[in-house]
């Protein structure tokens, strides 16, 4: 046997294929249905003289159809591939954005964002983590670290790259670029693709320690033990710890949709000028890049559990800052804030995949995704409306500070430890 070791960032040829298809799955979720919505959302409105309410409430309709389509897809691709399902959402997502870019009436616009927003949420947060969990069982953080980075890659460029395609080539003509992209990585993903490395002649966390032949007997050891699992996905929402998870990934996946989707208005209210407030939205996506690389590096270095405290800790205090109305503290919860967009995506695979195991994880994550999805997309609903009550955005921010505390708390008593000693 080869006793070599592998770094944590030795993720393989065939491991950095996965991972770039995975990043580019979370960029063309986040630009088509947050990051380039200002853009299109006046286009809709003001050119195309569409529906305003229904155009503006496009995000809110479209959230339970995402939670439906990744419940419906984690139920299917525990009897099919992953892959084949991961592949065939992002071409389903490339044909509806194409459409979009071609719908001249409301409720054409508002079904194909629908379409968009299942199935590119699914692609990325629920199909692609299911195969980076597969892939790197231990190397699990650094490979979402470099694919979730895909989502601040997109907030701090799709504003103004969709802008210029608007003013130049037209803004359908964005819509066919991003198709594009969804399009190649919907048909590699079919090809190249698959569940395991073990299908593709690799090791898990490519390390070519593992005996090749006892890996595989192991692999299929383990297959068989699959199909006869306790974990399903009743007996996850019976369990304790599945909830208390919830609570501890999903509260830093509420404040940063909370706090993003409010960002310009709750800066403007407190008396910024907008390219001041765009200039600090910029620096907090910029920064959120390597933010969300150096989670997950830290993830694998000092421990999923350590590093979910970590996040959740200066989630509270990047709150605190922009509760108060000292302009340093504000620039100095923009770097906090990045870290937290950056890792809040990489604790629910990390703690999913340490606590129910690497087969185990399938059935258990298509469980979390789904509710963390509920508690991402409740977050944009809450905070809209508590600033519709409270014009000063303070009244968001108590209640986002009080859940900060809930989740810290939550993450500290999280058993980030395998759930029993079946799991594998």
């Amino acid at each position: 046997m080869n006793n070599k070791k592998t770094s944590s960032w030795n993720l393989g040829v065939k491991g950095y294929i996965v991972v770039i298809l995975a990043f580019f799955s979370c960029y063309v979720y986040s630009a088509l249905t947050s990051d380039s919505v200002n853009v299109t959302r006046d286009i809709f409105v003001n050119v195309l003289k569409l529906n305003q309410g229904a155009i503006y409430a496009m995000s809110t309709i479209a959230v339970p159809f995402g939670i439906v389509g990744s419940i419906i897809l984690g139920r299917l691709i525990n009897k099919h591939s992953i892959r084949l399902y991961w592949g065939l959402s992002m071409i389903i997502t490339a044909v509806f954005t194409v459409a979009i870019g071609q719908m001249h009436n409301t409720v054409g616009v508002v079904v194909c964002y629908v379409v968009i927003y299942t199935f590119s949420l699914a692609s990325a947060m629920l199909l692609a983590g299911e195969i980076i969990g597969h892939w790197f069982p231990t190397k699990r953080g650094v490979a979402m670290g470099l694919c979730t980075a895909g989502y601040p890659l997109s907030a701090a460029t799709t504003s103004a790259v969709a802008g210029k395609f608007a003013e130049s080539a037209g803004y359908s003509m964005y819509y066919v670029a991003i198709a594009v992209i969804a399009i190649i990585v919907g048909i590699v993903v079919i090809l190249f693709v698959r569940d395991f490395p073990e299908e593709k002649g690799g090791y898990p966390d490519n390390n070519p320690a593992l005996d090749g032949e006892k890996a595989k007997a192991e692999h299929q050891a383990a297959l068989e033990y699959l199909k006869t699992s306790k974990w399903t996905a009743g007996k996850c929402l019976k369990t304790g710890r599945m909830w208390v998870l919830w609570i501890a990934v999903g509260i830093t996946g509420f404040m940063s949709m909370g706090i993003m989707s409010n960002f310009v208005t709750k800066f403007m209210v407190m008396g910024y000028e907008l390219p001041n407030v765009l200039q600090m939205l910029g620096i907090a996506g910029v920064l959120a890049i390597p933010g969300s690389i150096v989670v997950g590096w830290l993830d694998v270095k000092i421990g999923t559990k350590k590093t979910g405290i970590l996040i959740n800790a200066m989630a509270l205090v990047a709150v605190l800052c922009c509760l108060t109305h000292v302009t340093v503290l504000h620039y100095i919860s923009l770097p906090i804030l990045a870290v937290m967009l950056g890792g809040s995506s990489n604790l629910m695979v990390s703690c999913t995949a340490a606590i129910w195991g690497r087969y185990d994880f399938k059935n258990a994550f298509s469980v979390i995704q789904p509710l963390n999805s509920v508690m991402t997309g409740v977050g944009i609903t809450v905070v809209s409306a508590c600033n519709s009550i409270d014009k000063t955005c303070q009244l968001a921010y108590i209640i986002m500070a009080i859940m900060a505390v809930v989740g810290l708390i939550a993450m500290c008593a999280l058993k980030v430890e395998p759930i029993d000693k079946d799991v594998r």
